[in-house]
């Protein structure tokens, strides 16, 4: 698990060895076991260890709420799902799927893998990892299970349907989500009215009154609030159960909206700085066992940005920009670290600790507002991670 856990990047063999060669504490790195033998015994291990993990850590920490930020006392949070690159061998292809190539391409195996996220404090509360078809929606629910009374969970365009309305309901949780405009009646109704918000009166149809059913939810009409978002070029639609209007203003729904991007941002962190398409394994337990590995080191390593961003705080109190810890930076230098935080946990690791803290809230960014950067969305190349050709630095 402890290897696992150590952001591992490069190809299994010099991982390994310089993996014992910080748990044994020697100078140069050997190979003490070889990659044959931890593909052996890694067999024995479920992935289901580090989910359970994840949530214990998770649970731990909100346990000190007064340490994390909040948006008007909810714990601000985002679901959303995002195809995921796998290795393409036969058992992983034949468990997640293969996504159709282009006329002339081959096919790629994908997976769907979503995230419960706290957009404020950078922490994954719960993930998953399932096959391509896999709906969103259900993912969503699979999550949710995990949601709190004072979470406030925001939704983009595609997650929109009945049962998940009456399905938040149920539990009492808040959200606000992006409607499609394009396909729901009463959403176009409320755009021609040009009104700036209103209450909607939802009816299930046919499809919705069976899949309640089947979820044991209510199929009773279902009232939500509509707040309209124009932008320069296009106008959107939110819509949510948080319906007084005294207490939530139809004008903070458009930088509540905006929030939801951190999710996005987490994805960026996640495929290209944690590398979580880079498996060390060719089975369908190894990836799982990489991809909720590396979900709980990168919480630990947004743990530690957190206190080392109280202490950059502090260090640019008087400077006339904000400053903000560099994940790359940070995730950088959890490397090895978070075996030897673990390794000597029972040994008094304080001093380390805030030395580490100190380390990391020294690289910092400085936050310019104001500026924006058109996305391009042509040529896009996604970095594949072939098994033969992993980094050896």
């Amino acid at each position: 698990m402890l290897y696992l856990l150590n952001l591992r990047k490069q190809s299994n063999q010099i991982e390994l060895d310089q993996f014992f060669k910080i748990i044994d504490n020697k100078e140069k790195a050997s190979q003490v076991i070889t990659k044959s033998a931890f593909f052996q015994a890694r067999k024995q291990l479920s992935h289901t260890a580090f989910t359970a993990l994840n949530h214990q850590l998770i649970g731990d920490v909100y346990k000190h709420k007064r340490n994390l930020k909040t948006w008007k006392g909810f714990r601000l949070c985002a679901i959303d799902g995002t195809s995921i690159r796998l290795p393409n061998t036969p058992g992983i292809a034949e468990h997640f799927g293969i996504q159709k190539g282009k006329p002339g391409q081959a096919g790629c195996t994908m997976g769907m893998a979503s995230v419960f996220y706290d957009v404020l404090n950078q922490l994954v509360i719960d993930s998953c990892i399932h096959p391509r078809c896999t709906s969103e929606r259900e993912c969503a629910a699979e999550h949710l299970a995990h949601a709190g009374q004072k979470d406030l969970i925001i939704y983009d365009r595609g997650y929109p349907a009945f049962w998940l309305y009456a399905f938040h309901l149920r539990h009492n949780h808040a959200f606000c989500m992006r409607a499609t405009t394009n396909r729901s009646v009463v959403v176009r109704e409320f755009i021609e009215s040009n009104k700036r918000e209103a209450v909607i009166t939802f009816m299930p149809n046919k499809l919705s009154i069976q899949t309640c059913k089947e979820k044991g939810l209510s199929t009773a009409p279902i009232k939500l609030r509509l707040v309209r978002v124009d932008l320069p070029n296009d106008v959107e639609v939110l819509m949510t159960n948080l319906m007084d209007k005294e207490v939530h203003d139809a004008n903070i729904f458009k930088s509540l909206y905006h929030l939801r991007w951190g999710i996005e941002e987490n994805y960026k962190r996640l495929k290209q700085w944690v590398e979580i398409e880079n498996y060390s394994g060719k089975s369908v337990l190894s990836v799982k066992q990489d991809f909720y590995a590396k979900i709980v080191a990168s919480n630990l390593t947004a743990i530690m940005a957190i206190a080392g961003q109280k202490k950059a705080t502090r260090k640019a109190a008087s400077c006339r920009l904000k400053y903000q810890i560099n994940s790359a930076q940070a995730l950088s230098k959890m490397k090895h670290n978070i075996v030897t935080f673990i390794l000597q946990a029972a040994n008094g690791i304080l001093v380390k600790l805030e030395q580490m803290i100190d380390y990391i809230s020294r690289s910092v960014e400085a936050v310019r507002g104001g500026r924006s950067s058109p996305r391009s969305l042509k040529n896009i190349k996604n970095d594949i991670h072939f098994s033969a050709y992993k980094s050896a630095l």
